[in-house]
């Protein structure tokens, strides 16, 4: 019984969607044991700090969305602490940073680390048993100034496992989501989605969430940030699209998707992660019961952006 929970734990799809403050970062533990980190948030200290607890040495794959320093610059900590293997990148250069440069340069300096440059419509080898899908990136050399354009250049990544979809979107916005609705229609279904561009109004479309119908949707957002995310806008058309909104307002959050069973339908849940908590899997985790709902310490966020939106 030990070695087929020890089994199934392995072959568990773990994604943790990070407490960085106003920024992004999400690390993910695929089912045959190799980790990805997408974005690396404003600063290294919070995701050195998690990985550390995690007892990370190395990270097999490194995902920069796009080059804005709330996602990169977090980055170069990792490269300077951790052995990466494979840097994935877009060729958007922005004219506004140097930092963007200088994480390039730590990459193509990491020993045995190879840089990647994904296509559009193209799926990434990171495990057999895993669909990596890029829906969108600029995979062609441009130089940006407008931070708009930055935002449209992200790299956007579709996880699938055991029937459940997870859509990573970076900050792309509503140009990039509608064109993305066209090319992929149902392709786009995904049971969590990690809103584009921390809940700005220029994201998360009606149109975009009817494809995805997502059941979560999780938000990676700093308190009282300078641009108002999440915005009103964003928080209405994702509650109406039917998804059940977390933030990472002081709290890590973490998501299982269990192996495949024969005849039991997966069930995804989202929970407060806790450093340290080993967790082998339990039958009501994979036995379908109605959708989950929020920890007492999202609703009370959510509560207070709520009121935070009004007073405004």
């Amino acid at each position: 019984m030990f070695l087929l929970a020890a089994a199934n734990l392995s072959a568990q799809l773990n994604v943790y969607h990070l407490d960085v403050g106003q920024g992004d970062a999400t690390y993910i533990e695929l089912p045959n044991g190799r980790n990805v980190l997408i974005d690396g948030g404003p600063s290294g200290a919070r995701v050195h700090k998690f990985l550390k607890e995690k007892g990370v040495t190395a990270i097999d794959y490194v995902v920069l969305t796009h080059p804005h320093s709330d996602h990169y610059r977090g980055l170069k900590k990792v490269f300077a602490n951790y052995q990466v293997k494979n840097f994935y990148d877009s060729r958007a250069e922005n004219l506004h940073a140097k930092g963007d440069n200088t994480l390039r340069e730590l990459a193509a300096a990491e020993p045995g680390c190879q840089t990647h440059y994904p296509a559009t419509a193209t799926n990434l080898n990171w495990d057999s048993h895993v669909t990596v899908k890029v829906l969108h990136t600029c995979e062609e050399a441009v130089q940006l100034k407008n931070n708009d354009d930055v935002n449209n250049c992200s790299l956007v990544l579709r996880l699938y496992y055991n029937g459940t979809g997870l859509l990573f979107t970076g900050d792309a916005e509503a140009v990039i989501e509608n064109a993305m609705t066209r090319v992929y229609k149902s392709g786009l279904k995904s049971y969590a989605l990690k809103v584009g561009h921390h809940g700005s109004r220029y994201s998360s479309t009606d149109k975009f969430l009817a494809r995805v119908q997502p059941k979560v949707a999780i938000i990676s957002v700093g308190v009282n940030n300078i641009y108002g995310h999440p915005h009103s806008e964003a928080l209405d058309r994702i509650r109406k699209a039917g998804a059940q909104i977390y933030f990472t307002l002081g709290k890590t959050h973490s998501l299982t998707i269990p192996a495949p069973r024969k005849g039991v339908q997966p069930l995804p849940e989202l929970r407060p992660y806790t450093p340290g908590e080993v967790r082998l899997p339990q039958v009501e985790e994979v036995v379908y019961t109605p959708p989950v709902q929020a920890p007492q310490s999202v609703n009370t966020a959510l509560e207070q952006l709520i009121s935070y939106e009004q007073a405004r």
